[in-house]
């Protein structure tokens, strides 16, 4: 046993997203074996997708408060309906809204058991978790509360494990092999939408050096702003005084 522990950079795992996962990966054991369990099990799951959708989303009708989040406009998407008529008038499930999130789920299941395991798919999955923050990264203000992701992702991991259990593709050995790395791969997800959402971390020095230079970079913009509006007054200043001077001398020199 290693009596050392590990040293993990804390800024980077704030910073650094191929940090971040690589360390709750190692952290959970979820490695390349548990990867290519996953793409393993995709003639399976690709057959169970419209079941599993259709799944998540008669469970987030079922409550008000995801369901609303469903008549707000997204990346990619404008609701028709008035935005005025939305609070009263709750999307339906045969809407256009509800179909393209569908198609979305689907995209990221498929996605799922496809998708090479690099840095390009981890930025997909943290862009799945950044979508659904109110950030002005984006043109949509939809912001899910983190309670109702948490609770999707373990109603998603107990869908589709579920389904995976009860499948005869494979042998007992192999199945609870690629169920087991599917629970992992949930976690690994949700840590990637809460990392948008909870701030456990005090900031560091390097944080608030970050923060305290984009503060002074915006105030010395400010102050370069008043300066130049100051020289401009100044100058228009003396230009009427001077101009107000000349048409007085005129009239002067008119009235003698």
């Amino acid at each position: 046993m290693n009596t050392q522990p590990a040293h993990i950079d804390r800024d980077r795992l704030y910073t650094d997203l191929q940090y971040r996962f690589d360390y709750v990966s190692q952290f959970i054991g979820f490695t390349e074996a548990d990867q290519e369990y996953i793409h393993k099990s995709a003639s399976v799951v690709t057959g169970l997708v419209p079941t599993i959708v259709d799944a998540v989303y008669d469970k987030l009708s079922n409550y008000d408060a995801t369901w609303m989040h469903f008549s707000q406009d997204q990346d990619g998407l404008q609701i028709r309906e008035p935005a005025e008529n939305r609070e009263t008038t709750p999307v339906s499930m045969g809407s256009e809204a509800i179909k393209f999130r569908k198609v979305m789920l689907t995209k990221y299941l498929k996605k799922l058991v496809t998708s090479e395991w690099n840095l390009s798919y981890l930025k997909y999955l943290d862009w799945v978790g950044h979508i659904h923050t109110s950030t002005p990264l984006k043109k949509s203000s939809i912001n899910v509360e983190y309670i109702h992701c948490n609770a999707l992702f373990g109603y998603l991991s107990s869908v589709v494990t579920g389904a995976l259990s009860k499948s005869e593709e494979w042998d007992a050995e192999t199945r609870d092999s690629i169920v087991n790395a599917y629970v992992k791969f949930f976690w690994l997800q949700n840590d990637l939408f809460s990392r948008y959402y909870v701030k456990d971390q005090v900031l560091s020095d390097k944080e608030k050096a970050a923060v305290a230079a984009c503060r002074k970079a915006k105030e010395d913009e400010i102050r370069r702003q008043l300066r130049v509006e100051s020289l401009l007054n100044a100058v228009v200043g003396m230009l009427a005084g001077a101009v107000i001077g000349v048409v007085g001398l005129r009239y002067l020199a008119r009235g003698s």
